[in-house]
């Protein structure tokens, strides 16, 4: 039962290591995005749920420290009298998956892989095993606001999975700056 716990944990780990987050934008395309210099942060909100291993001050003060040097590389710098208005909101939810772990289906018959990773001589061509895996989804929205305006601008969207606190900050910083390669051109 150890090796069991051990292998689909080893393979969690790798498949949560190669996949990287899914990231979206939007933005208002009647926005004259030259004209945001500035930047200053709006209060965070921050939906962990129970798990208090994703609420920390310190995973906030990562998103924003990447989220300041990708603005301050496009000429935009914090002020306290800002041009736009940032919002960094944080969720992570608990997931399912449900796998499938091989077998041998009709018309094949013989041995097969059946209940997880244990070979099974019993099972003849009754078709695969399934197995759930738990994992935990996050997601990270920062929304630009025009403090002018007081209109949204720009979103932008980073989901995944998540490997606990062990590689976040990379994890973090690549979905960060993901999302800033779509920020609009034309900037200083």
């Amino acid at each position: 039962m150890k090796k069991i716990l051990l292998l689909t944990t080893l393979f969690l780990g790798l498949v949560t290591l190669h996949s990287s987050a899914q990231v979206t934008i939007d933005k208002d395309n009647q926005a004259n995005f030259s004209q945001y210099h500035t930047f200053n942060w709006a209060p965070a909100d921050v939906r962990t749920g129970a798990n208090p291993v994703y609420h920390s001050d310190l995973i906030l003060q990562n998103i924003q420290n990447n989220l300041a040097d990708e603005l301050n590389a496009r000429g935009i710098s914090q002020s306290d009298e800002p041009d736009l208005q940032i919002t960094v909101h944080t969720y992570t939810e608990n997931k399912t998956q449900r796998v499938m772990n091989g077998g041998y289906g009709y018309p094949y018959y013989g041995y097969g892989w059946g209940r997880g990773f244990l070979y099974s001589p019993f099972m003849y061509g009754y078709g695969p095993s399934y197995q759930n895996y738990h994992y935990t989804e996050g997601t990270l929205v920062i929304d630009m606001m025009d403090t002018h305006t007081h209109h949204l601008v720009w979103r932008g969207v980073a989901q995944g999975a998540l490997n606990g606190p062990r590689g976040l900050e990379r994890e973090i910083a690549r979905g960060i700056h993901k999302m800033m390669k779509h920020y609009p051109a034309g900037l200083a």
